[in-house]
């Protein structure tokens, strides 16, 4: 879908999300109210609305069957995107009860720090702005308000979360399943692409690198030299392979968890594309230990625990404040 077609979407979507669209004689839409939402003393525009929308969109990419699928993403993500900007809204509003201001200098500062960190310089900025239909004054109050909602978030939500060990053993008891694991093989692998040699080559060139290996040479140093696989330049190494991805093709598959540890297979041919696979290591199926996967565990429990502690600062702020949505 082309990008004109994917921001006019948007822009209908926004608007009769926010009950500000209407139909002028010739069936077009029109916009008659700019107004999305209203945060205590804080208006949202619908262009505001739409931005924010665009910018999610192009950052999830992706492609979709056809319009409607489309229309009914960007909906979604419309909705959401009024939703984070009535919370950033919230939370600006709290750090200027609180006193807060961003001084200038300290704008300045930040705005530099990203044409460091993202952009060549000022005028590749401007540009990349301009493209995206934004103002320097938008992009200066983003960034100021994106700081802002950081340093109220570090101020309001506790940054060193302890989790319990009792805690991890639950979530371990109530997700065992996930951490089943399957039989699987770290092998390596010489691909003889057929599309590279003249007809009959692949086989030839294999069973030569297979006279080499088995002569003593070693299979990641061949791999690098003779293999079309584009890893080979990592000695054909595949990684670690379960038994039931479909990550290469069965008979591939069979042959290579047919093989013992430090086994080298004989040169397989399928259509005129030749293959020698070496098993590195094995692992029969099993459940990972709690020992593991505690690691893993501790980082999903902070992550729902801090969560947990913004909605509820956020819940809060809500409830004390004055909330329109048109």
């Amino acid at each position: 879908m082309s990008r004109k077609r994917l921001i006019a979407s948007l822009v209908v979507a926004v608007g009769f999300a926010a009950g500000c669209l209407a139909e002028d004689p010739a069936g077009k839409a029109i916009l008659l109210n700019g107004v999305a939402a209203i945060v205590n003393d804080s208006v949202i525009s619908v262009e505001e609305v739409q931005a924010f929308t665009r910018r999610q969109m192009e950052a999830l990419g992706g492609t979709f069957r056809d319009q409607a699928e489309m229309d009914r993403k960007v909906l979604a993500v419309q909705k959401d995107s009024l939703e984070l900007l009535i919370d950033r809204r919230l939370i600006i509003g709290d750090f200027k009860s609180v006193g807060g201001v961003l001084p200038e200098s300290i704008m300045d500062e930040l705005v530099n720090y990203r044409i460091r960190k993202d952009y060549v310089d000022r005028v590749t900025l401007t540009k990349d702005l301009h493209e995206k239909g934004r103002t320097w004054a938008n992009f200066r109050k983003e960034e100021g308000e994106a700081l802002v909602v950081e340093e109220m978030v570090r101020r309001n939500i506790a940054q060193e979360i302890l989790v319990s060990p009792r805690k991890m053993e639950r979530y371990y008891a109530a997700n065992r399943d996930k951490y089943k694991m399957d039989d699987r093989v770290h092998f390596r692998v010489i691909q003889v692409d057929y599309l590279k040699h003249a007809r009959g080559e692949p086989a030839k060139i294999a069973a030569e690198a297979l006279a080499r290996i088995k002569a003593g040479a070693d299979f990641a140093t061949v791999a690098t030299e003779v293999s079309d696989d584009a890893r080979s330049y990592k000695g054909g190494d595949r990684g670690w392979l379960d038994r039931k991805s479909t990550e290469l093709r069965k008979e591939l598959r069979d042959a290579v968890f047919a093989l013992a540890v430090g086994q080298v297979s004989p040169v397989i041919e399928i259509d005129g594309t030749a293959y020698i696979l070496k098993a590195e290591e094995k692992q029969t199926a099993h459940v990972r230990t709690l020992a593991e996967m505690r690691n893993e565990i501790e980082g999903i429990l902070r992550q729902e625990e801090r969560k947990r502690l913004r909605e509820a600062w956020i819940g809060r702020l809500r409830k004390k404040a004055y909330i329109r949505l048109f």
